[in-house]
C-alpha cells in the first residue's frame, strides 16, 4: 500500500505475546528463494544523548520521512523530522517542528506526493503542512487546546486528523477535524464516539471516504471494537457499528487494525475471555460495501492460548494478517494469507520459529512483496528480525537480524516503496538507560 504511515511509542507494547496451537502439517512449506535483497547500513537518525521514545514514519515516491519526540536531559521534548529524498540512502539534517517551549510528543506523519503532514500533542493538538517534499513547513495550526494521540490520514487535497480528549476520570471522547485545502485550514470539530469511550483509533482515507476503528469501552467498561465511516470527505459520519458485539458481552475486544481497498473494508482485532485472559483469538471482519454493513466475524487463530496484537495489510487481492502466538511453547510470529480479498485464508504459518520470544509484529505489502518485522529475545536483549516474500507470501527468505546489537532494540516498523522494490525499517535502540535513539535501515531488491 503506497503513501503509508506508521506510528509507534515506546510504551505501546509490552512483552505479553499471543498464542495459537498449530500442527506441523498446518505450517506451509518453505519454498525456494524467489528473490534477493541488498541491505544498507544501520543509520542512527536521532543520534543524540537523549531519550527519543516515540516515532512515526511515512513514505511517498522517493521520499522517506521519520519524525520523533526528542527529550533532552532536563529540557523540553520537541518534535523532530528528518527526510530522505533518495529512498532512504541518506537523510537531511534534523528539523524541529514544535515550539521548543512547551512539551511536544506523540507525533504522526502522512506523505502524499509533494505533501507532508505532521500532527502532534503540544498543549492540545498541533499540525503543520509542507507542500515541497518536507523542505519547508507552513506555520503550526492549533486544532484543539486539549487532546492526545493524534492520528492522520489524507487523500488528494483532503487531510483528516483524529485525537482523544479526556472527559472524566475514566472517559475519553474521540474528536475529528477535516481540511479540504491541503491543511491550510480546518473545518469544525466533530465528536466521533457519541459520548462513549474510544481508545487509540486508526484512521484511513479512501475514495472520498474516511474510515475509523477504535476500542470503545462504553458504559459497561468492557472494550468493544467500533467502526465509523464518512462517505462525504469527513463532513458527516454514519452511526457507530459495534463489530465485536457477537463475540460475547464480557469479552474485551482491543487493538483493532483497519485497511481499505476499493469497496472493501478489512478489520482485525484481538478478542480475549477476560482482562486477565487464559484465551485470546484474532478475529477478522470484512465489509463489501465500504463499511455500510459487515459480514460475520471469522476467527483466524485456533482458539488455544493467547493470540494477541494483530497487524493487517492489504495489497491488490491479497489480505495479510499476522499476530503474536504462544502455541509452540514460546511466543512466535504467525501469518495467514488470503489471495481472494478475504473470502478465505490459507493455513497459519510460523514465521519466526525461534528459541526465544517474538512479538511486536509489523507488516508491509506492495505488489508481490511482503515484508515482516518483529522483536525477538533469542539473542539476549531483543533484536529486530526480518523476513520477506517476493511471491505474495507463498515462500519466504531466511530470517535476518537487522539490528544485531548488544542492547535492546524494540518497536519495529516497516514500509515499502510504491512498487515494492525498496523496504524501510525503523526501530528504537536503548543505547543506555537515558539514551534511546531512532534507527533506520533500508533494503533493495536486487
Amino acid at each position: 500500500m503506497a503513501n503509508l504511515t506508521r506510528v509507534v511509542s515506546r510504551g505501546a507494547w509490552v512483552w505479553f505475546f499471543g498464542g495459537l496451537l498449530i500442527s506441523a502439517g498446518a505450517v506451509a512449506h518453505e519454498g525456494p528463494r524467489r528473490f534477493e535483497e541488498k541491505f544498507g547500513p544501520v543509520l542512527n537518525l536521532s543520534d543524540t544523548p537523549t531519550s527519543n521514545f516515540e516515532y512515526a514514519v511515512a513514505t511517498s515516491g522517493n521520499d522517506v520521512y521519520v519524525v520523533w519526540s526528542d527529550t533532552p536531559d532536563g529540557g523540553v521534548s520537541s518534535i523532530i523530522l528528518r527526510r530522505s529524498s533518495d529512498r532512504g540512502k541518506t537523510f537531511g539534517p534534523p528539523q524541529t517542528l514544535s515550539s521548543g517551549v512547551t512539551p511536544a510528543f506523540s507525533p504522526s506523519v502522512f506523505a502524499e506526493g509533494k505533501k507532508v503532514y505532521v500532527a502532534w500533542s503540544e498543549q492540545g493538538i498541533r499540525f503543520r503542512a509542507s507542500h515541497d517534499h518536507g523542505r519547508t513547513f507552513e506555520p503550526p495550526l492549533t486544532l484543539s487546546t486539549r487532546g492526545f494521540t493524534p492520528r492522520l490520514a489524507a487523500e488528494n487535497g483532503d487531510v483528516y486528523v483524529t485525537w482523544g480528549v479526556t472527559t472524566g476520570e475514566e472517559s475519553v471522547d474521540q474528536l475529528f477535524r477535516a481540511s479540504h485545502d491541503r491543511g491550510q485550514s480546518f473545518g469544525p470539530t466533530l465528536t466521533i464516539d457519541n459520548g462513549q469511550e474510544i481508545g487509540v483509533t486508526e484512521i484511513v482515507a479512501s475514495n472520498n471516504g474516511v474510515f475509523l476503528v477504535g476500542d470503545d469501552a462504553g458504559v459497561d467498561d468492557i472494550p468493544d471494537v467500533r467502526f465509523r465511516r464518512s462517505t462525504n470527505e469527513g463532513r458527516t459520519f454514519d452511526p457507530l457499528i459495534n463489530l465485536s458485539v457477537d463475540q460475547g458481552p464480557i469479552q474485551p475486544s482491543q487493538r483493532a487494525r483497519i485497511a481499505v481497498k476499493d469497496q472493501k473494508v478489512h478489520v482485525v482485532w484481538e478478542e480475549c475471555d477476560d482482562f486477565f485472559p487464559s484465551l485470546c483469538d484474532i478475529v477478522y471482519r470484512r465489509s463489501l460495501n465500504r463499511g455500510a454493513t459487515f459480514e460475520p466475524s471469522v476467527v483466524l487463530s485456533d482458539g488455544v492460548g493467547l493470540a494477541l496484537d494483530p497487524d493487517l495489510e492489504v495489497s491488490g487481492q491479497h489480505v495479510y494478517v499476522a499476530w503474536q502466538d504462544n502455541g509452540p511453547g514460546n511466543f512466535d510470529i504467525f501469518l495467514r494469507v488470503s489471495d481472494n480479498r478475504g473470502d478465505s485464508f490459507a493455513k497459519a504459518r510460523n514465521l519466526s520459529k525461534s528459541a526465544g520470544d517474538s512479538g511486536a509484529v509489523n507488516l508491509s505489502a506492495e505488489n508481490e512483496f511482503l515484508r515482516v518485522v518483529w522483536e525477538d529475545s533469542t539473542p539476549g536483549p531483543t533484536d529486530i528480525f526480518y523476513r520477506a516474500s517476493g511471491d505474495f507470501g507463498e515462500s519466504f527468505e531466511p530470517i535476518k537480524n537487522l539490528s544485531d546489537s548488544p542492547v535492546r532494540s524494540s518497536t519495529p516498523r516497516v514500509l515499502s516503496s510504491k512498487e515494492g522494490k525498496n523496504g524501510y525499517v525503523t526501530w528504537l535502540e536503548a543505547l543506555t538507560v537515558d539514551n534511546t535513539d531512532v534507527l533506520f535501515r533500508r533494503t533493495e531488491v536486487k
